[in-house]
């Protein structure tokens, strides 16, 4: 078989699949919406949510004809929006994102190994498209997790400034609600990610949501132990009533002591991660430079 109708037949054997697994998820995912649509009686065709997210919809796609589910949407929009992508159409983007990575890394891989490889065999060919698929596989579930921890330090860095602008404006006469949008437009211009997230906060809580509910959920978003505690500790003041400034001061010096404690951590842990490279690279170096000229002058001594 010639090498033009090997590539055909790879490319159409890519296509199908890729059609196969599109069509059968669409199906699936239809099946189970009317399922849940017909399920119980007097239960209503479409609920609220289900609405709002068939409207993250990006050129008119429905998510649902991507093989997403409620449960499996409502997960990814929660993994995009800690990862920063705050945008209606995320999870539509990154579903054909993934799966375009899905059918053209091992695509591209396998006519590469063709090309550059001498007479690939099969077994070579199939042990390239299986370890190109499990890279396609978890190759956006890696950057997800990788964007989530960037965003997590720069989220814990800038987290005790933001506090320590909360007091200052509950400290000016500005309640509670004004002083968690003053604080957040004040950071925003360093960070614009952190002040997207209390936006939506505040247009959760004008829409009706309680100012402790919104924080529980501002801080899942942000994905910070930090954050979830400043919601417990505002709900309980709230609850009981206590000097919400008093209360803010506390916690902020309790999370700049922390913030000064993971650096100190950070610098005592320097000396064991430099051990290994001054022991490969430099010391050998130095050894090199002091006994060469010894060594030399020792080998000219005893040469005939």
């Amino acid at each position: 078989m010639s090498e033009p109708t090997v590539l055909l037949v790879i490319v159409l054997a890519f296509t199908s699949v890729a059609l196969a697994l599109y069509t059968g998820s669409a199906m699936l995912a239809e099946r189970e919406r009317l399922r849940r649509r017909y399920d119980g009686l007097g239960a209503p065709a479409v609920t609220a949510e289900e609405r709002n997210l068939a409207q993250e919809s990006w050129l008119d796609v429905d998510p649902a004809r991507l093989g997403l589910d409620l449960d499996a949407r409502r997960a990814l929009r929660r993994a995009l929006v800690r990862s920063g992508y705050f945008a209606p159409s995320a999870v539509v983007i990154f579903t054909l994102a993934r799966l375009a990575i899905l059918v053209g890394l091992p695509t591209l891989g396998t006519l590469a190994a063709i090309r550059l490889l001498p007479a690939p065999g099969p077994l070579e060919i199939g042990l390239i498209v299986v370890t190109l698929l499990i890279v396609a596989r978890v190759l956006p579930q890696a950057y997800l997790s990788r964007r989530q921890r960037h965003l997590t330090e720069r989220y814990r860095s800038v987290f005790p400034n933001f506090l320590d602008m909360l007091v200052v404006c509950i400290n000016a006469g500005l309640g509670l609600d004004a002083a968690l949008d003053r604080a957040a437009a004040e950071l925003g211009q360093s960070d614009a990610e952190f002040q997207v997230n209390f936006e939506m906060m505040a247009g959760e809580m004008r829409a009706g949501k309680s100012t402790p509910e919104a924080l529980k959920a501002c801080a899942e978003r942000l994905g910070l132990p930090e954050a979830r505690a400043f919601a417990a500790l505002l709900q309980q003041t709230i609850e009981l009533g206590t000097d919400v400034a008093l209360a803010l001061t506390t916690f902020s010096d309790e999370m700049r002591d922390k913030r000064m404690s993971r650096a100190e951590e950070k610098a005592a842990s320097l000396p064991p991660k430099l051990t290994l490279p001054l022991g490969l690279f430099i010391f050998p170096v130095v050894l090199i430079v002091v006994l060469a000229p010894a060594v030399m002058k020792v080998i000219r001594a005893t040469s005939p």
